[in-house]
């Protein structure tokens, strides 16, 4: 198992959809390489709780930038790209 250190989240909301993305950006422990887990919320339904929003991880994006807020812009084009 890899070692990572969580630097940053960022939430984003799709005009055309309306649902919302999570961008977690991570850097390797042993490596330094930067990576982002996406996750998309869903509303699932409980018997005992009644509707709740969840966290679903859709995706790992392998990040090419050096400095956390490089990654930030990298995660903010990457939503813009595909989930705006």
């Amino acid at each position: 198992m890899q070692a990572s250190k969580l630097f940053s989240t960022l939430t984003f909301i799709s005009q055309k959809s309306f649902e919302t993305y999570k961008y977690e950006i991570f850097q390797g422990i042993n490596d330094g390489e930067y990576f982002a887990i996406i996750s998309a919320q869903q509303d699932i339904d409980t018997i005992k709780y009644g509707t709740k929003s969840v966290w679903i991880e859709i995706e790992t994006l392998r990040l090419s930038a050096r400095n956390a807020p490089a990654c930030e812009d990298e995660c903010k084009f990457h939503f813009k790209s595909i989930h705006a």
